[in-house]
C-alpha cells in the first residue's frame, strides 16, 4: 500500500511478489516532489489485531502513514502482530544548492485511536 505524505496512492492491485514464477506485474511511474515522502506499507501492518480480534485496519494505517518506517511497525507490533510487517519510507531530498529545506517529522508521534 503506497501513502505520499500520509495520503493513500491509488494503484492496481495483484498476486504477491513471489507468489508465482511467472507472474506479469504493472508498472507505475510517478515522480515525487522535492521534500514528499514515499511510504510503502504491506498487509501486515494493516492486518494487526488485537486481544478482542479487531483490525488495526485502513484508518489507523492512513492516520499514521506519514511517520517513519520504524514508528509505523512499532504502533502495529503494540496492537497486535500477527504477520510479517515491512515498512518502508523514501523521502525526496531537495538537490544541492536548492533554497526548499525539508522539515524533519516531530519525534513524539501520537498513536493512533
Amino acid at each position: 500500500m503506497p501513502y505520499v505524505d500520509g495520503r493513500e496512492i491509488a494503484g492496481d492491485t495483484g498476486l504477491p511478489l513471489g507468489i508465482l514464477a511467472d507472474t506479469t506485474y504493472v508498472e507505475t511511474a510517478g515522480r515525487l516532489r522535492e521534500c514528499a515522502q514515499l511510504t510503502l506499507i504491506t498487509d501486515g501492518v494493516i492486518e494487526a489485531r488485537d486481544k478482542s480480534g479487531e483490525l488495526f485496519g485502513f484508518d489507523r494505517t492512513t492516520a499514521i502513514s506519514a511517520q517513519s518506517a520504524e514508528q509505523i511497525a512499532a504502533h502495529a507490533q503494540q496492537f497486535g502482530q500477527e504477520d510479517d510487517i515491512t515498512v518502508v519510507t523514501l523521502t525526496r531530498e531537495s538537490p544541492a544548492g536548492s533554497t526548499a529545506v525539508c522539515l524533519a517529522e516531530p519525534e513524539a508521534a501520537a498513536s493512533p485511536a
